[in-house]
């Protein structure tokens, strides 16, 4: 029992010393550090007592060196008024300086705010390069907007490349989506056979659209109602 009062006593003690040593970088000017101390102060925990307000001016110096991160964190308090009086549009800026400088995150909340404001362009805007690095939801969102030509002028080809990619991810309602293309020709050529195959994969990825369509193996593949 002692020895393990003892351990956590040491451990509680290093981490004061770790924050000292992080308090101190930080003042001396470097952003990774402000952002950590800021980060820490923001919720509390690792030995800091919450202190909103005094996280929010720790991440607004890390932001001003250019730190994403910072810049992100800062632009989700302006969002909420956590530490700082709530303000959508220094929330938008700061999330738009992180953006800029590839924060996945930051490009996700711009385009979520765009979306809620039915501003559609800009939502595709900050969607096109989550998409190009990979993610299912925003490729399948994308191609979405561009297929309704909500993105922009942008061919139809592209927003069914975007489908693609999130239906070979393993997103049930980008390969219903597909299916529609090659049964409307849109951005690919019409095609029975491939319609079908992508609405049987709709139903076994579990959207219930394409399962309500799809019927019953009957002495062999799935056959359309």
């Amino acid at each position: 029992m002692k020895r393990a009062a003892a351990i956590v006593f040491a451990l509680a003690l290093a981490a004061c010393h770790h924050n000292e040593r992080l308090a101190d970088a930080a003042a001396e000017g470097n952003a990774a550090a402000q952002y950590e101390y800021g980060r820490r102060l923001l919720g509390g925990g690792k030995g800091l007592s919450a202190n909103p307000h005094q996280a929010a001016l720790w991440l607004t110096a890390a932001s001003l060196r250019g730190h994403a991160k910072a810049q992100s964190l800062l632009g989700w308090c302006y969002a909420v008024g956590r530490g700082v009086e709530k303000s959508p549009a220094k929330s938008r800026r700061w999330y738009e300086a992180s953006a800029r400088q590839g924060s996945a995150v930051a490009c996700l909340e711009l385009a979520k705010s765009s979306l809620r404001e039915h501003c559609e362009p800009d939502a595709a805007h900050w969607l096109q390069p989550l998409a190009e690095a990979g993610f299912p939801g925003p490729q399948n969102v994308l191609g979405k907007l561009l297929l309704l030509d909500k993105g922009g002028a942008i061919p139809q080809a592209e927003a069914q490349r975007y489908l693609r990619f999130a239906a070979m991810n393993g997103d049930a309602e980008a390969c219903l989506l597909m299916s529609y293309c090659y049964a409307k020709g849109i951005g690919v050529p019409k095609n029975t056979t491939l319609m079908n195959s992508w609405l049987r994969l709709a139903a076994q990825q579990g959207n219930p659209t394409a399962a309500g369509i799809v019927s019953p193996p009957r002495g062999g593949g799935s056959e359309l109602k």
